[in-house]
């Protein structure tokens, strides 16, 4: 990539100073950029009282944030091929997700927990 291409990568992916990856706020999508490769970032709330309902939860959340992740990434590519004038190719090269359990006291069932999920792809 030039450097013409990676400042225009490095613009469209930055969100902070007002820009906002999730309209209503339920979500969040953030990116980081070290060299050839992009981490992008996915973080969301997630409620429950039981394991068994932990559970249930992460399998809808690890199927909605590789979908937003996934529309994410389509729209950047198009950003990209809109204002640089050229393609850009990326590939997977792995991918997490984990539950960090954030809020659960004795005297209420409910918890709260972050699910995070990350995808790191090379571009080029």
């Amino acid at each position: 990539m030039t450097f013409d291409e990676v400042n225009i990568l490095g613009n469209l992916i930055n969100t902070t100073y007002g820009k906002s990856s999730s309209p209503a706020g339920d979500y969040s999508i953030k990116c980081d950029m070290a060299g050839d490769t992009i981490t992008l970032k996915y973080t969301t709330l997630v409620y429950f009282v039981s394991d068994r309902g932990l559970r249930d939860q992460v399998v809808k959340c690890a199927d909605e944030a590789k979908s937003r992740l996934d529309q994410f990434l389509a729209n950047l590519k198009k950003d990209f091929r809109d204002a640089a004038g050229s393609t850009l190719r990326t590939e997977m090269v792995s991918g997490a997700d984990d539950v960090e359990l954030i809020q659960s006291t004795t005297n209420s069932p409910r918890k709260i927990a972050y699910y995070r999920m990350n995808h790191t792809l090379t571009v080029g």
